[in-house]
């Protein structure tokens, strides 16, 4: 190709690194997106890489009865998916301590279960360090 053998292994080795550079940089901008968040997912997105099912917490409140919720708790990134059903014992703990303090009257309407889905994620959000809590969502509510 060149006329000195010094060139040509030069450009060999220059073509070599570039097509590596070139490989690294992909597989690192496709493992970086694994841990952004995630922005505008569809319900897809939302059902199987976003969501955290807590299971049914059954506990007594406020004024001696008892309640049943299960709440669908959806976060920011994959990650934090991952960190949040690993940390399940301290969102079931979140969930005691906040309904612990409540009352029947607290939980009876609208406003009271967004209340209760408002303290529960400020709570799980103290403890998340790979991305954040969105949404969370109230699937079963009894009180008894």
């Amino acid at each position: 190709m060149f006329r000195s053998r010094g060139m040509n292994i030069a450009f060999l080795i220059m073509t070599v690194v570039l097509i590596g550079a070139v490989i690294a940089y992909f597989v690192l901008v496709h493992a970086a997106d694994d841990g952004k968040n995630v922005k505008d997912p569809d319900i897809d997105q939302i059902v199987n890489n976003l969501t955290v099912s807590t299971g049914e917490i059954t506990t007594n409140i406020k004024d001696d009865h008892f309640i049943k919720v299960d709440f669908n708790i959806q976060v920011s990134n994959k990650l934090a998916r991952d960190e949040l059903e690993k940390r399940s014992f301290q969102v079931k703990n979140a969930v005691i301590y906040t309904v612990s303090g409540m009352t029947t009257q607290d939980l009876s309407d609208q406003q009271g279960i967004a209340n209760l889905e408002n303290q529960v994620m400020t709570r799980v959000n103290g403890f998340l360090k790979s991305g954040k809590v969105t949404h969370v969502y109230t699937t079963e509510k009894v009180v008894q």
